[in-house]
């Protein structure tokens, strides 16, 4: 009769193919190894695992792994301390809130010292999960939790034996085992049958979340709806904000037979765990201080590969896109069951150290350690950010004398006819105050001629004079210095035909779907310009002080633009309670503000103080103001500061307003 050990045995060899390292693996001697693969095929009835040359092969099937486990006895299995814990969960925690040590150890057959070490071990571990494991003066076990708590931590219990296509997952080590398919089967009877009906229905509901989310949602229904009348002791939050959300409309038509206050309490598990950024001030407290520290990682990221990521706003949206869920998951410790992290170790395990290196950024702002399982999923979006920067495109500045407006004209018409990313557009003066290093360009165009002894000093990068307006003979020149040209279709080309044939078209989703669905074939000479910092400068807005305090300062930015009187309180408050205010580090603070008037205007403004001030216990020389009706621009004004930081470590401006501004508005993302 099979025992632990044989389970053991087959899971290991799964991966380990040689003979002598599987033995001392389960320090065992090779001829012992061998006895109990023979008792594996005579179990079997057919020799399915040969040893050859001191190397495992096996043909083994699921099939034939549910016959072996079928076939154990109970009695020959010994259960290790994680398992033993496991099954002092699902005898009290899930069943009773009270026990005594005596009966669990009779229930699990082993010593009462025993089930103590266990105990030690498993307070710790409840612990995490805001579950606390006490004892009365009777020395009477108890346990003390929140309702949510106890329901989420159930959830994930649970979730790592269900499986939802009536088959046992074979994911970690007790997949194949005894023990796994004994968990199950004192589940079964109480909630496997009420999973499988609550799921039927889940698919008839459209919400855009993975299979594996949805599945964890079954889960919490069904212990929920075990626990109704627990629903009073359920704290949620923010309930205008749920009932108004499309999940909950559509959980409420789909399950009517639900309490409202459990649909509400659904409604906020997707609601925190989605995507979207609706309501994310709402939802994460602290959202601002999460988006300077994802900043931070990619501001490291760039300054460790020496590159400047293109497309920055779409790398951050495709980051984004994924912390919202993973923080969730991390502060409920929710383990994803697809993980991609034995992949990504294999492909790209530079880029994963990094992240592991530096992700405390955002483990000190959410006070969590985020599990490696996590962080992998976000190594492929730095992949390809690498990789689109690896791209055939040469990259230039453009040096001009003639008006901005001119200059960008000749820089889309050079960026339409060729491969090449022309990085910034510079007058003679800040070419020549210019500290990058030149040879960082592949091309210098410029609209004017250049003194010969400065061509010598430059090594790699090729000097081209052009035309303020790019004739032919200038392409010739680009084309004869070894420049790709550009076989892509022009977007206004190819929205002239479409719209000439077309009625009633949505020219900006039109844009979106074409540029999303044909990037290597179409040119978007329509929306190229990225966001940039100087967007939302303005001069006047930005200006040096000596002031004694927060209010004061407030008080100076009242004078300007976009705050009103009613906006001062607030801002303190905010500031204060550390709700849309942010430390980025070198004595700078920056807050954001929903502006209590209508006014929509983009704007920021900047206070450069020469004392520092207290602001909720930091000390602060300069104050960045926001506001917060810019959408989800605010992540590059925010990546635009910290990317500032991260290359000088301080604001170094000793000069006036007018410097200040320079200095800020040529920030280029």
């Amino acid at each position: 009769m099979l025992k632990k050990q044989h389970f053991e045995l087959l899971k290991l060899i799964e991966n380990e193919k040689k003979l002598p390292k599987i033995a001392e693996i389960l320090n065992l001697s090779e001829r012992s190894v061998r006895y109990k693969i023979n008792e594996i095929n005579e179990e079997l009835g057919i020799k399915k695992i040969e040893i050859k040359k001191r190397e495992f092969f096996s043909s083994l099937t699921d099939e034939d792994m549910d016959k072996l486990i079928e076939n154990i006895e109970g009695a020959n299995y010994i259960y290790n301390q994680k398992e033993r814990e496991e099954l002092i969960i699902l005898y009290t925690l899930m069943k009773k809130d009270n026990f005594l040590l005596k009966e669990i150890a009779e229930k699990l057959g082993t010593s009462k010292s025993t089930i103590r070490n266990d105990l030690k071990n498993l307070k710790k571990i409840l612990l995490e999960y805001n579950i606390r494991l006490l004892q009365d003066d009777k020395l009477k076990y108890y346990f003390s939790y929140s309702e949510e708590d106890y329901r989420y931590f159930i959830a994930i219990y649970l979730y790592k034996y269900v499986s939802f296509d009536k088959k046992y997952d074979k994911i970690f080590f007790d997949d194949i085992s005894y023990f796994r398919k004994m968990i199950y089967r004192e589940i079964k009877e109480e909630y496997m049958t009420e999973i499988e009906s609550v799921s039927k229905r889940m698919k008839k509901a459209e919400l855009d979340y993975m299979d594996e989310t949805l599945n964890i949602l079954v889960i919490l229904m069904i212990i929920s709806n075990k626990r109704e009348k627990k629903n009073d002791n359920l704290k949620i939050e923010n309930i205008e904000i749920l009932e108004k959300r499309e999940e909950y409309l559509q959980l409420k038509k789909i399950f009517p037979d639900f309490s409202k206050t459990s649909l509400l309490f659904f409604t906020d598990y997707l609601f925190r765990i989605t995507r979207d950024e609706k309501d994310v001030f709402v939802k994460f407290k602290n959202w601002l201080d999460i988006c300077v520290a994802i900043s931070k990682i990619v501001r490291v990221f760039e300054i460790e590969n020496r590159v400047d990521l293109k497309d920055i706003d779409i790398f951050l949206d495709e980051i984004f896109y994924y912390i919202k869920p993973l923080i969730f998951r991390t502060k409920r410790k929710i383990k994803l069951k697809n993980s991609i992290l034995k992949d990504v170790k294999k492909l790209y395990p530079i880029i994963l150290n990094f992240l592991k290196k530096n992700f405390y950024f955002l483990e000190e702002v959410i006070n969590e350690k985020v599990s490696e399982e996590e962080i992998a999923y976000l190594v492929p979006f730095f992949h390809k950010a690498l990789q689109n920067n690896n791209k055939i495109n040469k990259k230039g500045i453009l040096v001009t004398t003639y008006k901005e407006n001119i200059a960008i004209f000749l820089k889309e018409d050079i960026e339409t006819e060729f491969l090449i990313d022309i990085d910034k557009i510079l007058t003679l003066k800040s070419f020549e105050q210019m500290e990058k290093n030149l040879d960082d360009y592949d091309y210098i165009l410029t609209t004017f001629s250049v003194e010969k002894d400065f061509v010598k000093e430059i090594k790699r990068t090729k000097i081209i004079e052009l035309n303020p307006i790019l004739t032919e003979k200038d392409i010739k020149k680009l084309e004869n210095t070894g420049l790709a040209k550009n076989k892509k279709i022009k977007m206004t080309t190819l929205l002239k035909v479409i719209l000439e044939n077309s009625f009633n078209v949505d020219v900006k989703n039109l844009i979106h779907d074409l540029d999303e669905s044909f990037p290597e074939k179409i040119y978007n000479d329509i929306d190229r310009n990225k966001f940039s910092l100087g967007n939302f400068l303005k001069q006047e807005n930005i200006f040096k002080i000596n002031l004694d305090s927060f209010e004061e300062i407030l008080d100076k930015f009242l004078n300007l633009s976009f705050l009103q009187k009613s906006d001062i309180n607030d801002i303190i408050n905010k500031a204060s309670n550390n709700n849309f205010y942010s430390y980025l580090g070198f004595k700078i603070g920056i807050i954001f503000h929903k502006l209590n008037t209508k006014n929509s205007q983009n704007n920021v403004l900047i206070a450069v103080n020469e004392k520092e001030i207290d602001i909720n216990s930091k000390k602060i020389s300069t104050v960045i103001l926001i506001n917060s009706n810019c959408e989800k621009k605010y992540r590059g004004i925010i990546y635009s500061f910290v990317k500032l930081f991260f290359l000088n470590n301080e604001f170094n401006i000793t000069s006036d307003e007018l410097d200040i501004y320079n200095f800020l508005a040529t920030i280029d993302n």
